[in-house]
């Protein structure tokens, strides 16, 4: 589940290290307002735990509030590719008589490298080129193109981003599809927005409604079924809207060459992803602990690059 969201906008917040600062209003909506599901009721994200502006003290006193850290706050900041990685799965509303879940997913780790190596061409390109492991697998992703922009009468620059002049932040339009567990193939399309400033990224997005029946970048689960042959094929498709997530990478004072990462995500799960298990809250916390250790060896490496 964490690749509907979390790992994407990760990499697009450290691409937003070129960004010019300003405010986010994607960011702003999922922390004041929410995400709206299916029923009408909107779920709040929850705000980062590590303001702007803290010193070094009142930033490790924050990232001791962390839920789920495991030893102690010198061990979560430690440089170390297996430093304790906080995760929670929250289910905000249980599934009511086989209709829809909903759930949330909290994430908050520590990685050491050069802060300018995040936005690095060598260090996006490793990322984007990992694969998720057996639990989860990305089969497409990337950023909507000038043309595909067009073709849907939506303004964006050649790379597929658009300069919004009254935040002085970035747009994007980011698509992925990815299978989860082998049980269900996720493809969304979604409206993300950057910003930055001295000491921190933001990346926030949500689904975007727009995209619900486009030929191409559709807003979509499919059951993934085994024929005959035990081979895995997808299913019919069913509508997907309900999501929205955020991270956030704030530069630490302390220790040298830290940065903490929190991500944030909320979505609609419907029953017949898991025929109403919550597998997430099963398999996803292995899930993120691998991904981390990725992106903090394939850091290392960019940032190695750059000295």
């Amino acid at each position: 589940m964490l690749q509907l969201s979390l790992v994407p906008l990760m990499l697009v917040a450290a691409a937003a290290a070129q960004a010019p600062a300003g405010e986010n209003a994607v960011f702003e909506e999922l922390v004041a307002k929410g995400v709206t599901m299916s029923d009408g009721a909107a779920f709040k994200l929850p705000p980062p735990i590590v303001a702007d502006g803290l010193d070094a003290a009142a930033q490790q006193a924050a990232i001791a509030k962390a839920p789920r850290i495991r030893g102690t706050v010198k061990e979560f900041l430690s440089k170390s590719y297996y430093a304790p990685v906080a995760v929670k799965v929250r289910t905000l509303r249980p599934s009511p008589d086989d209709g829809p879940a909903v759930r949330g997913v909290d994430v908050w780790f520590v990685v050491h490298g050069d802060w300018d190596a995040l936005g690095s061409k060598g260090f996006l390109d490793s990322m984007t080129n990992s694969r998720e492991g057996k639990s989860g697998v990305v089969s497409k992703s990337g950023v909507l193109s000038d043309r595909e922009m067009a073709k849907r009468k939506l303004s964006a620059t050649a790379d597929g981003t658009r300069r919004v002049p009254a935040t002085g932040s970035e747009e994007r339009f980011l698509y992925t599809t990815f299978s989860l567990f082998e049980r269900v193939e996720i493809s969304t399309t979604r409206r993300a927005v950057l910003s930055k400033g001295k000491d921190f990224i933001l990346a926030a997005g949500r689904v975007d409604p727009r995209f619900d029946k486009d030929p191409d970048y559709p807003n979509q689960w499919r059951p993934l079924l085994r024929d005959a042959r035990a081979e895995i094929k997808p299913g019919p498709a069913h509508p997907f809207r309900h999501a929205g997530g955020y991270a956030k990478i704030t530069r630490l004072h302390e220790p040298e060459g830290a940065v903490f990462i929190e991500c944030h995500l909320v979505y609609e799960e419907d029953y017949g992803w898991f025929d109403g298990a919550n597998l997430v809250k099963q398999k996803i916390p292995a899930m993120v602990q691998e991904q981390v250790r990725v992106f903090r060896r394939k850091l290392a490496v960019a940032s190695e690059a750059k000295k």
